[in-house]
């Protein structure tokens, strides 16, 4: 993998494994001034972006005036924000352009929208990516042109169902397993649901029992070792995960034993 290959892909899975971004549109109340909203997101396959906004909402507003915009997407879990790695997207925004496939893959990523279709006229935006600023970290500065973005994404569209019915029906102790060490706290076999396939890793759902009794459901993604290509199979990189899961599972029962010991 060469060096600029290595750093699309780091950005692309900052892009996957965050959802929520900086919208920045062009003001139409105070002209010439930029306008910034929190807005969920979610990246095609394509290396698009898909939010859902509502018509009463200012971003919306500007958008439909001026469609050309940026999402910033930073890793929050980091403390030093500077130091941490941050991507901006610049692209052009259209409305009523997401097929229902990919309104559905929206869907599933984060229900809580499910609520809002009857509420105020919310309406789906494709934002076609123009060009992409990366900055993994101080001295990691880097311009992606449109060419270089998209020669890099790999589809799994005609293999990605199958193989998530396939998890599901075969593998779901595997699942379990893959997602308990990305949690670092045990999970049922059957608590695990794979909502999405992607050339870089995969989206799921995870439900868990409180101590209250009541049952919680947690969204995450969890990233492949290396990017999914014609040469690097999406079977050869979910059995990487359930290797790896599975040795994390050995090491722990052996220091429990030498523990006790």
């Amino acid at each position: 993998m060469s060096n600029k290959s290595y750093h699309i892909h780091q950005a692309a899975l900052l892009m996957r494994s965050q959802h929520t971004a900086v919208l920045s549109t062009h003001s139409v109340s105070m002209q010439g001034y930029p306008f910034g909203s929190v807005m969920p997101f979610l990246m095609t396959e394509e290396g698009n972006l898909v939010v859902y906004a509502s018509d009463i909402a200012q971003h919306s507003r500007n958008m439909k005036k001026h469609n050309k915009v940026s999402l910033c997407i930073y890793d929050g879990r980091q403390s030093d924000s500077q130091a941490s790695a941050r991507i901006t997207v610049l692209g052009n925004a259209e409305v009523d352009t997401v097929d229902d496939p990919l309104q559905d893959q929206y869907m599933a990523i984060f229900p809580q929208a499910k609520s809002y279709v009857q509420a105020h006229d919310f309406r789906f935006y494709l934002i076609s990516t123009e060009r992409v600023r990366y900055i993994g970290g101080f001295g990691e500065i880097y311009w992606f042109s449109l060419d270089d973005w998209q020669s890099h994404m790999f589809s799994l569209a005609k293999s990605a169902q199958g193989a998530i019915e396939h998890m599901h029906q075969d593998h779901s102790d595997a699942l379990a397993l893959i997602v308990a060490q990305q949690l670092k706290r045990p999970i049922k076999q059957g608590q695990v649901t794979m909502l999405s396939c992607y050339q870089h890793g995969f989206h799921y759902s995870c439900t868990t029992d409180s101590a209250s009794g009541e049952v919680t459901s947690h969204i995450g993604f969890i990233c492949f070792k290396q990017p999914i290509t014609k040469d690097h199979g999406l079977r050869h990189a979910m059995v990487l995960l359930t290797q790896e899961a599975k040795k994390s599972v050995e090491a722990q029962q052996r220091q429990n034993q030498n523990d006790q010991q």
